[in-house]
């Protein structure tokens, strides 16, 4: 059997897959990236920015709890971030049984009520009494310019978190993947008079066992580097998977030296 088929029913889609999902996998680095900037700078507006010289202008002049409110600011950035982290580090529950099967439908189904309320919480409570903190800022005295570019960090956040739920929710496209997986399966005995010619020009039966080995045992790696990359939340189980709590504890090391 011409070895081309090889390539074109297997390798091929294989490796746009692994192409794909490497390119999510840095897509939610670059994500995780951003949102940890963005939450910085929006605590620095919080707890630094002024809008005059003291002890004339500025805070200085107002009866706000200025610690209170940065405290406030830090706790929701804080609860973000470790929701945001429980969130991406759920169970997968978008693979093929989660759809096909009854016991992986129910399953899904517990996970995705999860989900939702994690997201919920994060996306829609927390963020709002964000916006809701920098509108207290606002009234305070902070002009409408600096108003603005905090509201703009806060959709950029935003932007961050709703890519990140993308990339947890969606795999790479279900049909390369069972193509791969089928014919990783079914085509290398079809292959089996080709290890026997070469076993019998080279006069060498063990070369020709070895090919009919390797040869299936690298397409069967290729397709779980697949699945290894299908969610790149999971650190703590793969080599190559983003380890999401690392990440997030950053982030809370960087807010308290803020704070001392």
């Amino acid at each position: 059997m011409d070895w081309v088929l090889l390539g074109f029913a297997v390798v091929t889609p294989l490796s746009m897959a692994i192409g794909i999902a490497y390119r999510r996998r840095e897509r939610a680095l670059i994500d995780i990236a951003r949102f940890r900037s963005f939450a910085y700078q929006i605590y620095l507006g919080h707890c630094l920015w002024d809008w005059g010289k003291p002890p004339n202008a500025g805070r200085s002049t107002t009866d706000c709890d200025w610690l209170r409110h940065t405290d406030s600011v830090l706790e929701q950035l804080i609860g973000i971030g470790d929701e945001l982290t429980r969130f991406l580090t759920l169970p997968t529950y978008t693979r093929t049984r989660h759809r096909m099967m009854s016991s992986g439908r129910k399953e899904a189904a517990r996970t995705v009520e999860v989900a939702y309320r994690l997201f919920d919480s994060l996306y829609t409570q927390r963020v709002m009494k964000l916006t809701m903190l920098t509108e207290a800022f606002k009234y305070e005295g902070l002009n409408h310019s600096e108003a603005s570019r905090i509201r703009q960090y806060e959709r950029f956040l935003g932007e961050c978190i709703e890519d990140l739920r993308v990339i947890k929710t969606y795999r790479t496209p279900q049909a390369l993947r069972a193509f791969g997986r089928v014919f990783t399966v079914i085509l290398p005995p079809f292959y089996a008079p080709s290890f026997a010619q070469l076993a019998f020009d080279l006069n060498s039966l063990v070369m020709g066992i070895l090919m009919s080995i390797i040869t299936p045992l690298c397409l069967t790696a290729l397709f779980e580097s697949i699945q290894v990359l299908e969610d790149p939340f999971v650190g703590y189980i793969t080599l190559d998977g983003i380890d999401v709590r690392e990440e997030f504890q950053v982030l809370r090391e960087f807010f308290c030296r803020l704070v001392k």
